[in-house]
């Protein structure tokens, strides 16, 4: 398995550096966001969206902490995010590839098998679009694999307390590029755990300090930001928890729509292979199939505690957002992705070991793996080409023709102190350098607390924002015709100034929105 090694990593790898091309040029809004957030550090020692006033409003410090370090060496912004995504994607790759070769597969599947699976990594659609965009989606991606690699074979070896301390502190990095893994990590734990005991022959006392050296790495890695954090912002993690979410509901058909929306995302990248698994399922039950005699490994615990880590993940993830009604798009979710990936892998890969003594069923259901695999590449592969490139040609046209122009615009035709409301506030602050109302609440704290009592769409439309301040100018953002044209809102004039569109602004979202900026005054009357 060794000698191929390198030919799959090298394919893998090419999918990559392919797709890097079909992307280049993508960028989203938030990857503006990041930018400034790295620009003020840089210049002005604040970590901060508008200069002067400390805000948690970047998701990940340690992307911005990573794009700091490239602008300090004098790469241009967006190449800067550019090759922070690229050398994050390759080592997902990397880290993939190592937890393949070290995990048990059957001789038979030895080398396809692994190849396979680096191979529907490295072509992932989510990953691949997420990895080309400026966003911390592969960071956090590599982070959840890194996480993986105590499961790795070990012929029966317990690891000591050092490297329990090390995987603390990767965890606690983990939670400073997504604050969803300052959860997934320590829930990843107890498994790891039970691998030592069943494995390693731990006993109580032993796994009691095998815990505490994973708790004071994560300590080590997570206390002291959440600390700074607590001191400077008043609070433990991003802005983002409150801005994008709707608070906390149990009301079961919500919880299953959004479940039913999260698995669907997570479906269009792996479902075919998660199909070609239930098949291979139903072909063991049909042909009552049982371990063989030389299928040695079949109870392997490592496996099982990785299948266990995926479904808790998956659980905690998918059942998190339901409960607080965020509205899931992709990036959210694609770092499980190769997680779960491997979750199928050592299934079906018990499951073919239990047709080992039936030569005939364990061809056919080989096939039905290799049929699942390359059902999923031309899959992703469609994808890729029909959906995501054509999305990231077009959205980055709007934000750059639309957004980041008219930050352009107010940045040489308004005044240095002015402030700009905005919906969408990356490329627009980052062209304006001005002081921006972040309407969505993001870096505006005073805005989150009107947003929660009465709701952010209900805020913006009927503008009870106006009565926390009146900016000097509008950007919005809407489906149709610009809707504050002419009007007068709580005694403030609305004077369009320009107005452009923004096609595709979602995968499931194609329609266009029409950006607006308006010049506000002080008028009298009501609208």
């Amino acid at each position: 398995m060794i000698r191929h090694r390198p030919f799959r990593l090298l394919v893998a790898c090419a999918v990559l550096a392919l797709a890097g091309f079909l992307l280049r040029g993508y960028v989203t809004d938030d990857t503006f966001i990041h930018l400034r957030y790295a620009e003020n550090l840089l210049e002005r020692g604040e970590f901060s969206f508008n200069p002067g006033q400390a805000t948690y409003g970047a998701t990940s410090p340690l992307w911005v902490g990573g794009l700091l370090v490239l602008l300090e060496l004098g790469l241009a912004p967006l190449t800067a995010a550019w090759v922070l995504g690229a050398v994050s994607g390759l080592l997902v790759l990397l880290l993939m590839d190592a937890l393949l070769a070290g995990l048990r597969w059957p001789d038979r599947l030895k080398w396809w098998w692994p190849a396979a699976l680096l191979w529907l990594t490295a072509a992932d659609a989510w990953f691949l679009r997420w990895t080309f965009s400026g966003m911390e989606t592969p960071l956090a991606t590599a982070l959840l694999l890194l996480l993986l690699f105590p499961l790795r074979d070990r012929d029966g070896r317990p690891l000591d307390w050092r490297r329990y301390l090390a995987w603390g502190v990767a965890a606690g990095l983990g939670g400073l590029v997504r604050p969803e893994i300052v959860l997934l990590g320590p829930a990843a734990l107890p498994w790891l755990l039970w691998l030592e005991r069943k494995q390693g022959g731990r006993q109580p006392r032993g796994l009691l300090k095998l815990a505490g050296a994973a708790g004071a790495g994560w300590l080590m890695a997570l206390a002291p930001w959440l600390l700074f954090s607590l001191r400077l912002f008043g609070r433990l993690f991003p802005e983002t928890a409150s801005a994008k979410s709707y608070g906390i509901t149990l009301a079961v058909g919500h919880l299953l729509s959004s479940a039913g929306r999260s698995v669907a995302q997570l479906a269009a990248t792996g479902g075919f292979l998660w199909l070609a698994l239930l098949i291979l399922a139903v072909v063991c039950l049909l042909v009552r199939c049982r371990p063989a005699p030389t299928a040695a490994g079949d109870g392997n615990p490592a496996g099982t505690a990785l299948v266990g880590i995926a479904l808790t993940w998956t659980v905690l993830l998918v059942g998190g957002y339901a409960v607080k009604q965020v509205w899931v798009i992709s990036r959210y979710l694609s770092p499980l992705s190769p997680v779960l990936l491997l979750a199928v892998a050592v299934l079906a890969a018990r499951l073919l070991r239990r047709l080992l003594n039936r030569p005939r069923w364990l061809r056919a259901g080989a096939g039905v793996l290799v049929l699942g695999c390359l059902v999923s590449l031309l899959a992703n592969g469609w994808l890729v080409t029909a959906k995501v490139r054509p999305h990231a040609r077009d959205f980055s046209r709007g934000v750059r023709e639309c957004y980041l122009a008219t930050g352009h615009w107010l940045r040489e035709n308004s005044a240095p102190d002015a402030v700009v409301a905005a919906l969408d506030i990356g490329a627009v602050g980052y062209g304006s350098e001005r002081f921006v109302l972040d309407l969505m609440g993001l870096v505006s704290p005073e805005i989150l607390a009107v947003g929660r009592q009465v709701g952010f769409e209900e805020m913006v439309e009927s503008g009870a924002w106006l009565e926390v301040a009146v900016p000097d100018y509008l950007v919005d953002r809407n489906l149709g015709p610009p809707r504050w044209a002419g009007r007068e809102v709580r005694r403030v004039r609305f004077e369009l100034l320009r107005s452009c569109l923004i096609e595709g602004v979602g995968l499931r979202e194609p329609q266009p929105w029409t950006v607006a900026l308006y010049r506000l005054s002080t008028g009298s009357g009501a609208d």
